[in-house]
């Protein structure tokens, strides 16, 4: 959660399911590279299964950039305890979770919730996915 310029709270919703998927069924690239806004880049994705999963649920949710599974990641002690408390599926502490943002054609980038830190998968390559939403 942070006070943005409107002064406003602002801070992610995290999704009680996950799932496993492919990033794209097959690789093009699809400029989603913000590092930051998870949302843009959803909606530049193509052929996804990881996309389709998120989007899903309705409208809002999107797959998280790397820098938004960074803030799930360093936060997860919180989310997991209200995930926990809701009957939910928490976070996993050994997954690898897509994000939405690309890396090149090929590959996109993962977080990897072991070691606490960015990777590269390739994006034929199932990784867990979790859907957030932002307020």
């Amino acid at each position: 959660i942070y006070i943005g310029s409107d002064k406003l709270q602002h801070g992610l919703i995290v999704n009680k399911t996950e799932t496993s998927a492919l990033w794209q069924s097959t690789s093009i690239l699809a400029n989603a590279n913000r590092t930051e806004d998870g949302a843009w880049n959803t909606g530049l994705i193509t052929n996804s299964p990881a996309v389709t999963y998120v989007t899903g649920f309705g409208a809002g949710w999107y797959l998280p950039s790397i820098d938004e599974l960074g803030l799930l990641y360093y936060n997860r002690f919180s989310t997991n305890k209200a995930l926990r408390a809701g009957g939910f599926n928490t976070l996993s502490k050994t997954a690898i979770y897509w994000s939405s943002t690309e890396n090149a054609i090929a590959n996109a980038q993962c977080f990897k919730f072991d070691y606490g830190h960015a990777t590269n998968s390739y994006k034929i390559s199932n990784q867990l996915v979790r859907a957030v939403r932002a307020f």
